[in-house]
């Protein structure tokens, strides 16, 4: 039972290891259950509808979950994560629902869940029908060895870290190879409504029998590292990159197919391409930057663009804090970053594009037979067996 986050990377990072672990093992069958939005319904319906194309096995269904609009509504005044974690409640007695309906047929046997990072709540229902959870961390390795980490701090040490969050000190962190500059961690750490809520989800995740992790073990082997040696969280398996790689056209977006023959004509990487995310957005003042470097780069590019959200909008960027509390990264800055890295006589940026092109290929083997994921991922599957 595969229970992904209705956020568009999560739910289709969720279905494509559904997808794969199929594919690998004809023992297993997976029904997916979506929670629908209450916001961007079509959008994700048909996201899911193209993900359907390729999902070819008999062995994976999908099921939608129905959506209580007056109750979803009165969530919407929510802290992002706040709306998430009372969302996810909300579908608890759904999922219940149906797999209650699928016991009572007799012909199905419920293994397990997999729940998605943001869906830790779902765990209470595994616990109720006796069989375990395992949880998708849909981010990378580093972040869940760091969100530990974390968690296991006394709430006075936290403290103590949060008041270096504007400091130029140096932390030692398990899982980093060198002493990491406190400002280039993830700020959201440090708010106090984020932090809660990040940190009960690593609490929760504690409980799971085992973490799947969007990750190869080259990429990260410090990381990988630290979580398999750390006897206080659940055994991590490596099963990335876990990507969506089968193309299905859809011909009745002509915006897309434009977008696609414009990068088809453009010379090997010279597009700079910015996507925050399917619910990731800026501040116009925030823009406005972000258009200047870009113009003033004078390389080609590739912009995805939301509209900003209202100061109440539940569907504000999760990750994001309030824009008046965010320093403006300004139009210089980012043209430095897009230089840096753009320019073929720049030192810094053909290093991080050999480095990129390593690693591409690194993660092509880590998922053929015999590949770092392909083998973590045998072992996850004889650990489904043995709980069966």
């Amino acid at each position: 039972m595969f229970i992904p986050s209705p956020g568009m990377g999560h739910l289709v990072s969720g279905v494509e290891m559904a997808k794969k672990l199929v594919g690998r093992d004809d023992r297993l069958s997976i029904t997916v259950l979506i929670m629908k939005r209450p916001f961007d319904k079509s959008k994700v319906s048909s996201s899911t509808q193209s993900l359907l194309l390729t999902a070819v096995e008999d062995r994976l269904k999908f099921v939608y979950l129905p959506l209580d609009e007056a109750a979803a509504a009165e969530l919407q005044s929510k802290f992002p994560g706040k709306f998430m974690l009372e969302f996810i409640k909300m579908n608890k007695q759904h999922v219940r629902d149906h797999v209650r309906t699928m016991v009572s047929t007799g012909s199905t046997r419920i293994a397990g869940f997999v729940v998605d990072m943001f869906c830790t709540p779902m765990m209470d229902v595994a616990v109720e029908f006796g069989v375990p959870s395992y949880a998708f961390f849909t981010s990378n390795a580093t972040v869940l060895g760091l969100s530990f980490h974390l968690e296991s701090l006394s709430p006075d040490e936290y403290h103590d870290l949060t008041e270096l969050k504007d400091s130029d000190a140096e932390l030692e962190l398990p899982g980093f190879v060198n002493r990491v500059p406190v400002k280039v961690l993830p700020a959201s750490f440090w708010d106090k409504e984020f932090g809660s809520w990040f940190m009960g989800i690593a609490k929760r995740l504690r409980e799971a029998k085992g973490i799947m992790v969007n990750t190869f073990e080259e990429l990260e082997s410090n990381a990988v590292r630290f979580l398999a040696e750390n006897d206080k969280v659940p055994p991590v398996y490596s099963v990335g990159p876990v990507i969506h790689l089968v193309n299905n056209k859809n011909e009745d977006d002509e915006e897309a197919t434009e977008i696609v023959k414009w990068l088809d004509n453009q010379p090997l990487s010279s597009v700079v391409f910015l996507c925050f995310g399917s619910m990731g957005s800026f501040g116009g003042d925030q823009l406005k930057e972000i258009a200047q470097a870009l113009e003033r780069s004078g390389h080609r590019f590739l912009w995805s663009v939301r509209r900003p959200p209202s100061k109440l909008d539940y569907k504000k960027d999760i990750y994001m804090s309030d824009s008046s509390n965010v320093m403006l990264v300004t139009a210089e800055e980012i043209e430095n970053g897009i230089r840096k890295l753009m320019e073929s006589e720049n030192e810094c940026g053909k290093e991080r594009k050999q480095r990129v092109k390593e690693m591409c290929e690194k993660s092509k083997i880590s998922v053929v037979e015999g590949g770092s994921s392909y083998n973590s991922i045998g072992l996850l599957i004889e650990d489904f067996m043995k709980t069966s």
